[in-house]
């Protein structure tokens, strides 16, 4: 394993006694939470994470980030303004570029990677206007060039990267650069004092975000008032005209943007850390339970949510699926709830998430990513040529993949959540104490945790127990082994609160076993094969006879006896896999059964996940489930948002 750097990033929301120890970060935070975290964010460098999640970070440093045209995609439209005529639908996000460029300097500690990624603020700082206009539009009367989609979602999105530069590097000139940007905000943004447009036309989605970030950074209140009370979005196409402290909607009728309402809800659980307003919380809630409701959530068994960008209940797998905006956001907003609340049965979420919709938005290589992943039909790369809105929240959502591995208790416990190969030290009690995780995850579920540390040092060590697993082992040491039931774990984790020695070894066993997912909706009547967090489903690639007799594989009828265990397939990944089955071509099930090779999500050719089965009554040997991330418990009722 890579020799291990202690950078413990507990940002803004940790514990002090922690912050003061460990983190990098924490100096530069002006502001202190009033609502401190529950679990505090952790994150790996280059050096100590692996595993997939690891290849999947490097492959889109170095396949994509670094090889993109930052000139021709982004710059040169700063440098060379042009007139905006009719034009209402431009956007490049060179702001989504600089912030996942941040985050990648800092994880590989590159300086090629930190010198593409300084380059991007040298051109936006040379394109700057001495007023601190920056857009890719000429300015004109009123400055109208910033109220019409998409020039402050630039500005916004910039102003965030700034900070988040900041953040990643102590470069006060960044800070600078953000000020200047946020100020510019402030006086041309149309509020009720300076209505000088109507704000209901303008996206905004991650102007709050960007504001609360400048406000912790700078103590500057008016960035807190500006994020807390000003009403902002699109009330056009995306979302209510309100502010973050009077939002509140249901989705009976559009607009209903999900990643516009993921985003807000996102930036209400940063306001809340600071303000500790309980009514922060209440879209929170909402959002959480009409997208994870047993038997009737708008969350798809993929991870990620939204048909045609806006909000939908139908569970439709075809056409304009699963927007990467969404995906990005769905992990951005469940890992900040988790934090807030210590509840690691959200963990659950953030890998279905990852393993399928995030990683099945990007080409095999890293190269290319989506716009859309739906799971029923073809599937295409985004057509904008690395510019526009997914393509850099996908790049933000996997490079923040680092912090949620894991997380640190206000006491200065260790919380695993995501399990995949690393090799991390932290500081406990004033000393180091080393992790080393080793395990094929998500291939299959054997983690073994060594614990190096000088001298033995008490403190509680908890992993996530994911939901998929029926029963977990656990075995310290030579000690008698533990079965645990994760459904019985009320905040989806085990906790060891001992005193570790040097050498203390932890295995956990978590058999993947395959199982069958009960399709909703329109999906009714279906199954979904899972193994672990991975959903698997047929691609083209693998099964081209298949398809010449049926086209159609929503015609397949699955015998889940046939099943095979998987088998290495690096033709998806290095080290993915592949299993067999033999189905019916068609809902009658007559005829000879035909073979089936059943591959992992992120398949570019992969066609479907949702098959017919003989019986839904009996599906043995594979048991038959309702999905286990949409079983959140139905509470907070009162807090939730009636139409």
């Amino acid at each position: 394993m890579k020799s291990t750097l202690i950078t413990l990033s507990c940002g803004l929301f940790a514990a002090a006694s922690i912050q003061a120890a460990e983190s990098r970060q924490a100096p530069l935070d002006v502001v202190e939470p009033k609502v401190p975290d529950k679990l505090c964010r952790v994150t790996l460098n280059r050096q100590e994470l692996g595993g997939e999640i690891d290849r999947r970070l490097q492959n889109l440093i170095y396949k994509n980030f670094m090889v993109i045209d930052l000139d021709g995609g982004w710059l040169n439209h700063f440098r060379n303004r042009t007139d905006r005529g009719g034009a209402s639908h431009v956007y490049y996000g060179i702001g989504k570029v600089l912030d996942a460029g941040s985050l990648f300097a800092a994880y590989t500690g590159d300086p090629k990677v930190a010198a593409r990624t300084q380059s991007i603020i040298d051109g936006l700082e040379k394109s700057r206007d001495p007023d601190g206009y920056l857009g890719f539009w000429k300015v004109e009367p009123e400055n109208r060039q910033d109220h019409i989609n998409w020039i402050l979602h630039e500005q916004e999105y910039i102003n965030l990267a700034f900070v988040r530069n900041y953040r990643c590097t102590g470069n006060r000139q960044a800070l600078a650069d953000a000020k200047i940007m946020g100020d510019y905000i402030l006086k041309t943004f149309p509020t009720p004092q300076n209505p000088c447009y109507d704000a209901g036309e303008i996206c905004t989605a991650g102007l709050p975000e960007g504001m609360l970030e400048l406000y912790r950074m700078t103590g500057d209140k008016r960035y807190l008032d500006f994020a807390a009370d000003v009403p902002h979005g699109n009330n056009r196409s995306e979302v209510q005209l309100a502010s973050l402290r009077t939002w509140e909607q249901d989705f009976s009728h559009r607009p209903c943007h999900v990643y516009v309402m993921l985003a807000r809800c996102y930036a209400q659980t940063e306001l809340f850390r600071l303000t500790g307003e309980e009514n922060l919380l209440n879209m929170s809630r909402f959002m959480r339970h009409e997208l994870l409701k047993k038997n009737e959530g708008g969350m798809l068994v993929t991870g990620s949510c939204s048909e045609g960008e806006m909000f939908a209940y139908n569970q439709n797998g075809s056409g304009a699926i699963g927007e990467s905006c969404v995906t990005a956001y769905v992990l951005r907003w469940i890992d900040s709830l988790m934090r807030m609340e210590g509840d690691m049965r959200y963990g659950d979420l953030i890998e279905r998430t990852i393993y399928n919709a995030l990683f099945g938005a990007n080409s095999p290589d890293g190269r290319q990513i989506r716009y859309f992943t739906p799971f029923t039909g073809e599937r295409q790369y985004d057509s904008h040529n690395d510019t526009f809105c997914c393509c850099g929240n996908y790049r933000r959502a996997v490079a923040e993949l680092p912090q949620k591995i894991y997380y640190r208790t206000p006491d200065g416990g260790i919380a695993l959540n995501l399990f995949t190969g690393s090799n991390k030290t932290f500081d406990v009690n004033g000393q180091a104490v080393t992790l080393r995780q080793e395990t094929a995850y998500p291939n299959d579920g054997e983690v073994k945790l060594t614990f190096s540390t000088p001298k033995p040092v008490a403190f509680a060590f908890q992993f996530r127990t994911p939901r998929w697993c029926e029963k977990i082992t656990l075995r310290v040491n030579h000690e008698a082994p533990v079965t645990i039931d994760p459904v019985e774990r009320n905040l989806g984790s085990y906790v060891l609160n001992r005193i570790w020695k040097d050498g203390d070894v932890v295995n956990i066993s978590m058999p993947m076993g395959w199982r069958f997912l009960r399709g909703r909706a329109v999906q009714d009547g279906r199954v979904v094969l899972l193994r672990g967090p991975v959903v698997y489903g047929v691609g083209k690639a693998r099964n081209a006879a298949l398809f010449a007799k049926c086209p159609d594989p929503r015609n397949l009828v699955i015998e889940p006896a046939s099943i095979s265990q998987p088998v290495k397939d690096d033709s998806i990944r290095p080290g993915g896999l592949q299993a067999v089955a033999k189905a019916w071509l068609n809902p009658e099930r007559t005829g000879e059964q035909a073979d089936v090779a059943l591959t992992e999500f992120i398949d570019p050719s992969g066609q479907e996940i949702c098959f017919r089965v003989p019986n839904l009554a009996d599906t043995s040997p594979l048991r038959l489930t309702d999905d286990e991330i949409m079983s959140w418990p139905n509470d907070n009722v009162n807090a939730l948002i009636t139409p």
